[in-house]
């Protein structure tokens, strides 16, 4: 096994840090626009983007009419950027589009400034008028940045220009810029903060419109760059006392910093900011938090604020830069996840920000997975599942080891990942120099920006850590929310797995839990229901058995557990009678023309019996098999291996023993269960890294692996022990449900141990599904010409989640939705709702 210390290196400070690698120059690009095939999107699943092209700064939120209104800087390839687009969100997760809100005039764009809700009418636009200040450069010169006042009396969507600049620039500069206003209630007027190269300026006012300069913040040893984006607000720590905290978007790694949110807690007067300390903390580790911006609560503003910050840098961004979400699917840039932040007291008589994700995330968890504490002694393991948009949380625990982390976006081979960990219990880092995607034109490569890093408690024996992956990032937050690491990768097709690794020691990690969360794209905007279940009957639905009754459910039935979760006030819900009752519920014959079926989904878990796609018991592969090598024209051999089903088994020991290679390739399959299950056994040679057990002493080259295979890449590998016992394995491809793949055998080795045994491939939702089980199903199920060609079940919870299935290899054809109970036994039921039709995902 290839050590996770391969990629580190020893740094003069002592730290681990990453080599890095010459270069780097990103030369822009104008990429040709293509839509991602369906379930091949690269869109952020659960982080606000733009509907297309170009994000970057968000602008404060405010609140208005029951809801936080955010701004963002906004332009298509064809404007180059330049104006405000407006989102708004009640929970801080789930944000609509509003529309452009701002737009640039002619050589006159409208870059970062912020927004403020006049309740008391002190700028005479009216009580409650959003005013907005704003930079944009003078007479299309951005070396005459200066501030320009626009004010809204519709509530922020619409906003009129006021006229001239109500702060000009003092010395034409080209660094005067993002002005942040507040009201400073002890001095009862408004204050303003504007960025400059290296320093801040403050500026007060009675009535938004009239500014006067009062002073200036200046930091220039060591040099951290300029001030961007500042932020000034006044929070309450949870000692009690009150404090001011002054901060902006630096360019620390001039210095060896991050490139993210700098802030310093200390007291405003009125006219001056005095720091508690010369240098500043980070609000963030990472690499990719940059523009951040903070808003109060509006249920708890003294104590409690919230964040997000745009999840790029200025070293590698460009709005004509191809990115692969540019590429796929015409976006480019996403915030990041919306966290609470709260000032802590600290030993010493110092205070720091703590950052929390906003717990309203877990209002679009469709999934949770809870996984057995695992042990790993200077190795590597992967745990059972797959998956793009999830967080996972732990607790690792050791007692001495050099390091100890998580690799997020596993590929097939074990190639590519993202790892972050706890190096030599002196540091924390998030290295995403295995995920790079290089020699690509245009260059999309992050180098030398790989690995940012924290210093670690030395004294510590273990950490928890919450790590949000995504489509295009990761954000880790460790321990109590001081440090936060933010990083956008770009993980290529099959980046989906997850391993646990230590080297040189044991490390545990418990409290395994794993959340996939709904697409909030699709949250914001759902496809119109094909089925909302609101009516008194179930209209041209039709029922068998007892199970469904006349009509919807009005939510919870007699003696059930509170349902939770479904839209509106009436749900399909098989509880009527309670769990004893049994029937179906089928929808009238539709023609799929879109590529996903979207629908919430609850009750228990009782998937429908499983399908084997392959006995082997055959002369002959089987139909539609093709081999190579030696094992063209032959067949699986007649055997009694512990753990085989039936009489024979597929052996790549025959027509050769251990010197025979080849390939054999099954036909292309759609994938339309959650687990392909199967046993394996004979040589332990993984492809590339591989998921080997690691424990074999088989020798020579080459793998003896089977893969799973789409479009020719690998998702999936597994290989034998050394050991003619066929052992059990189940892959996880839930994520994958919908697209065609191919298993395929591999057997190149011509050692000891090289060949493989493979038996009983077996497709359905849990593992250890062998085949034959009885019909106790409670799912939902899509029939096509009277198969199932996509299931769902519940989860044994009565909260209804979201539940996606990609149909695009099933469109023009006809099809109907069938609601199955046919079980008695505990949680014998199934609860759905909200069925629609539509091109996007809802999970």
């Amino acid at each position: 096994m290839k050590s996770h210390l391969d990629t580190l290196v020893r740094g003069a400070s002592g730290l681990a840090v990453l080599a890095l690698v010459a270069g780097g120059v990103i030369a822009p690009a104008s990429p040709a626009l293509a839509a991602a095939p369906p379930g091949e999107s690269l869109r952020p699943t659960y982080h606000l983007t733009a509907p297309h092209d170009w994000l970057s700064d968000p602008q404060r939120p405010i609140w208005v009419d029951g809801k936080y209104h955010l701004y963002y800087l906004y332009g298509d390839r064809e404007s180059e950027g330049g104006g405000w687009r407006h989102a708004s969100t009640s929970d801080n997760v789930v944000f609509k589009d509003e529309g452009v809100a701002l737009d640039k005039a002619p050589d006159f764009p409208v870059w970062t400034g912020s927004g403020v809700v006049d309740a008391a009418n002190t700028a005479g636009f009216g009580a409650g008028a959003v005013v907005v200040l704003a930079t944009q450069p003078t007479g299309g010169d951005r070396y005459d940045q200066e501030q320009y006042l626009y004010y809204s009396t519709d509530g922020g969507s619409t906003f009129t220009a006021y006229g001239a600049p109500v702060i000009h620039n003092p010395g034409n500069n080209d660094w005067f810029r993002d002005p942040k206003i507040v009201w400073d209630q002890g001095n009862n007027e408004w204050v303003a903060v504007i960025g400059m190269a290296q320093k801040m300026q403050f500026f007060t006012s009675p009535d938004l419109k009239n500014w006067s300069y009062e002073s200036e913040f200046a930091y220039t040893t060591p040099n951290i760059g300029g001030m961007e984006c500042p932020d000034i607000f006044q929070i309450k720590a949870d000692d009690g006392t009150w404090h001011w905290v002054l901060a902006a978007s630096m360019q620390g790694d001039y210095s060896g910093k991050p490139n993210t949110y700098a802030y310093w807690t200390g007291r405003w007067d009125g006219q001056d900011f005095s720091a508690d300390a010369a240098d500043p903390q980070w609000l963030d580790r990472g690499m990719d938090w940059y523009a951040a911006v903070t808003w109060p609560d509006h249920d708890s503003p003294d104590d409690t604020r919230f964040a997000t910050g745009w999840m790029n840098n200025w070293r590698y961004a460009n709005e004509n830069k191809a990115i692969p979400s540019s590429v796929s699917d015409d976006i480019s840039g996403q915030m990041s996840i919306v966290r609470e932040i709260r000032l802590a007291a600290k030993p010493g008589g110092t205070y720091t920000l703590r950052s929390t994700p906003v717990t309203e995330l877990d209002n679009i968890a469709t999934t949770k997975v809870s996984l057995p504490a695992t042990a790993v002694t200077d190795s590597a393991t992967d745990l059972d599942y797959h998956g793009t948009a999830y967080e996972l949380e732990t607790d690792i625990s050791w007692s001495d080891l050099q390091n100890v982390g998580i690799s997020v976006g596993v590929s097939g081979d074990g190639m590519r990942h993202t790892d972050l960990g706890v190096y030599d219990n002196q540091a924390f880092y998030l290295n995403r120099g295995a995920s790079e995607q290089t020699g690509q034109m245009p260059n999309i490569a992050f180098a030398p920006w790989l690995q940012s890093q924290s210093a670690f408690d030395p004294s510590a024996r273990s950490v928890h850590l919450r790590v949000f992956v995504d489509k295009g990032s990761v954000e880790v937050f460790v321990g109590d929310g001081e440090d936060v690491h933010s990083s956008q990768v770009f993980f290529a097709p099959g980046d989906t797995g997850i391993r646990l690794y230590a080297d040189g020691g044991a490390a545990t990690f418990s409290n395994l839990l794993i959340r996939e969360f709904a697409d909030i794209t699709t949250s914001a905007d759902p496809a119109a229901a094909y089925a909302d279940f609101e009516s008194p009957s179930y209209g041209t639905w039709t029922t068998t058995g007892t199970a469904f009754g006349p009509a919807p459910a009005a939510g919870t039935l007699p003696n059930q557990q509170p349902v939770t979760g479904y839209r509106g006030s009436k749900l399909v819900n098989s509880y009527l009678n309670g769990d004893a009752s049994t029937g179906t519920l089928s929808s009238p014959s539709f023609t799929i023309g879109q590529p996903f079926v979207n629908f919430l989904v609850g009750g228990g878990a009782h998937p429908r019996p499983s399908d084997v796609f392959a006995d082997f018991e055959g002369t002959n592969w089987g139909p539609g098999w093709s081999a190579t090598g030696s094992y063209s024209g032959e067949g699986p051999s007649a055997s009694s291996l512990t753990g085989q089903f039936g009489t024979k088994v597929t052996d790549t020991f025959v027509n050769g023993g251990d010197a025979a290679t080849g390939t054999i390739t099954s036909p292309v399959f759609p994938i339309r269960r959650d687990r392909i299950n199967f046993r394996i056994g004979g040589g332990d040679h993984p492809s590339g890294t591989g998921t080997g057990t690691g424990t074999g002493t088989g020798t020579g080259t080459g793998a003896t692996t089977m893969n799973l295979l789409l479009d020719g890449v690998l998702y999936r590998t597994a290989t034998g022990d050394d050991s003619s016992t066929l052992r059990e394995v189940s892959w996880d491809v839930h994520d994958l449900v919908g697209r065609s793949a191919q298993i395929q055998i591999v057997d190149q080795a011509t050692g000891s141990w090289g060949h493989l045994m493979v038996d009983h491939l077996v497709f359905a939702d849990s593992p250890g599904a062998v085949g034959g089980e009885p019909d106790n199903q409670a799912a939902v199920n899509l029939v096509v010409n009277g198969q199932v060609v996509r299931t769902a079940t519940g989860s044994n919870d009565e909260r209804l989640h979201w539940t996606s299935w990609l149909v695009d290899d099933l469109q023009g054809q006809t099809g109907h939705i069938e609601i199955v109970d046919r079980n008695t036994g505990g949680w014998g039921h199934i609860n759905a709702d909200q069925f629609s039709f539509g091109d996007r995902p809802a999970r």
